[in-house]
């Protein structure tokens, strides 16, 4: 984690003010995207269980982040690049559960 980059580099980087005084942090594995004509819902939970196909508790939804196209296309892109300097640095990432847990 200490690779991410943290809010007050970002404001250094972008010269946007940033106020990080009310920033919450929470931990996601599981994330579901849906859309309408005016705005993009990212929700995103937790399953206790994410190498079970059924899991015995029902999976946590806790946040949801509702926004524009635009800033969620920004938010892909950034994402994109985000993930492809993480790949060519540690390798790729395998989204195939079962490759994954006998790698």
């Amino acid at each position: 984690m200490s690779e991410e980059i943290k809010p007050a580099e970002q404001a250094r980087e972008s010269r946007i003010p940033i106020d990080v005084s009310n920033l919450k942090c929470s931990y996601a594995n599981v994330a579901c995207v849906s859309a309408n004509i005016n705005e993009v819902y990212l929700t995103f939970g937790l399953n206790s269980d994410p190498f079970n196909p059924a899991p015995a508790e029902p999976v946590k939804l806790e946040n949801r982040i509702i926004m524009t196209p635009d800033a969620a296309k920004r938010l892909c892109l950034n994402l994109n690049s985000a993930l492809a300097a993480f790949e060519q640095r540690f390798g790729v990432i395998e989204l195939d559960l079962q490759k994954r847990v006998r790698g």
